[in-house]
């Protein structure tokens, strides 16, 4: 008897000394799920987007710009939502209206800027400037005016861009022609091109593809016309009329690709990098990774041919700011530490340091100072510096002046029937100035 009951005695300790130890063990585990939900609640996510994304020349340095500031602030995760082409502004568009802004984007100047400042969705930046005048004087005093609405600032201008006819050159020195200076210059190109099967201009009817148009109607009405494109009755001006005249008669001689209806920008961009076309209307972001090599001496870049007619000067180009102007969303700015982290990130982004990380791509220009021997700039680099040193007449793009909605949704889909003619470029135009005056 003395020994059952001395192994029973064994037994209910070993019991509890279990029971214990389980206890111990949940305890701990217990205390080390509270640790590791207290590390993730220590984490922020910071949401942001531009159309810096695949094959867009500014995509890889953005990516090593927003790691290196993950590796200095660990307690920040950025998502990098980025998308390229025609879907970017879309998206952002869809996600403001749904509540499900970014809390930081990049986004050029234009009407959809406008509206989203008109509806308060953008951050108001200027006591931020007025409490760091070192950091509003890293960029250049005369693009402030791209983020400044009714003096109050909503962005940080970090990117200069400009547009102009890119050549291949060795093309038209294979057959002889001359650069065009001229509209008639470049209608003898096309003729020369076509009839040795060298697509003349690459070109496709997306809203990028139709900078073209934006290029003719600049040089036909010259600044004024362009940056304020309706008169008092509120019908647009001469040159958007007389640029659709001038597609046309591109597209009948034949300066065009055959399927220009149907490829991406991509696509367009690589029949002229892979030298199938001998020009392209484009922008410094072309200039880059995935784009054209920023030393090659093969592409120049000049300004838009002149026309007879045409109100602006020879010189003149599209310049101004790009999707490089970066915002806070007011959502993330009402949020203590959205904005704290918001505002580090923005540091980070327009920092002299990241400003070289940009321009080791070739082409990139920076509104923000680079010391001279910190630069190595690429051959194309000199060319786009050139060509806005010497340009007597900096025009805004085009499509920042009409609502982009307009611009977009009416005018560029209509392009194909326009150039094919299907419908007249009256037509179009009056639809556009009938939605202004709200008579459709």
């Amino acid at each position: 008897m003395m020994n059952k009951k001395y192994w029973v005695i064994i037994i209910i300790v070993f019991v509890l000394l279990a029971v214990s130890l389980l206890l111990v063990l949940s305890k701990y585990q217990q205390e080390e799920n509270t640790n590791s939900l207290g590390e993730t609640s220590n984490t922020t996510t910071l949401h942001f987007t531009s159309s810096w994304a695949g094959y867009d020349a500014n995509a890889i340095p953005l990516q090593t710009v927003l790691q290196k500031y993950e590796e200095k602030n660990n307690s920040v995760e950025i998502v990098n939502e980025s998308m390229v082409g025609e879907d970017f502004l879309f998206t952002l568009k869809t996600d403001f209206a749904s509540g499900n802004e970014p809390d930081v984007f990049g986004l050029w100047p234009g009407s959809d800027f406008d509206i989203l400042v008109e509806q308060g969705k953008v951050a108001d930046l200027t006591e931020l400037m007025n409490e760091h005048p070192e950091w509003y004087d890293r960029f250049r005093e005369d693009t402030w005016k791209y983020v400044t609405v009714n003096d109050r600032i909503y962005g940080l201008p970090f990117e200069i861009i400009y547009e102009g006819l890119f050549v291949n050159k060795d093309i038209f020195e294979k057959y002889n022609v001359a650069i065009p200076r001229t509209y008639e210059e470049l209608l003898l190109a096309v003729e020369v091109f076509n009839a040795n099967n060298v697509i003349p201009i690459a070109y496709n009817s997306t809203p990028e593809g139709s900078y073209i148009y934006q290029n003719i109607v600049m040089k036909l009405g010259g600044k004024s016309e362009v940056e304020e494109p309706f008169n008092a009755l509120g019908n647009l001006k001469p040159s958007f009329l007389e640029g659709l005249y001038v597609m046309k008669e591109l597209y009948d001689a034949g300066a065009f690709p055959d399927q220009a209806f149907l490829i991406d920008d991509k696509t367009r961009n690589d029949l002229f990098i892979q030298k199938e076309a001998a020009m392209i209307v484009q922008g410094s972001w072309l200039i880059g990774e995935e784009g054209i090599d920023a030393n090659d001496t093969s592409i120049d870049i000049v300004p838009f041919p002149s026309f007879k007619n045409g109100k602006a000067h020879d010189s003149a180009i599209i310049y101004g700011c790009g999707n490089g102007i970066f915002h806070i969303s007011q959502k993330a700015w009402e949020d203590d530490e959205l904005r704290a982290h918001a505002i580090t990130l923005l540091d980070e982004l327009t920092s002299v340091e990241s400003a070289l990380t940009f321009s080791e791509s070739g082409g990139f220009i920076s509104n923000v100072e680079i010391p001279q021997e910190q630069m190595n700039p690429s051959t194309i680099y000199v060319k786009g510096e050139e060509l806005i040193h010497n340009a007597k007449e900096l025009v805004g793009p085009t499509d920042s002046f009409i609502d982009r909605n307009l611009w977009e949704d009416i005018l560029i889909e209509q392009f194909p029937d326009i150039l094919e003619g299907n419908i007249s470029p009256e037509f179009v135009l009056k639809r556009i100035e009938d939605k202004m005056k709200g008579t459709q």
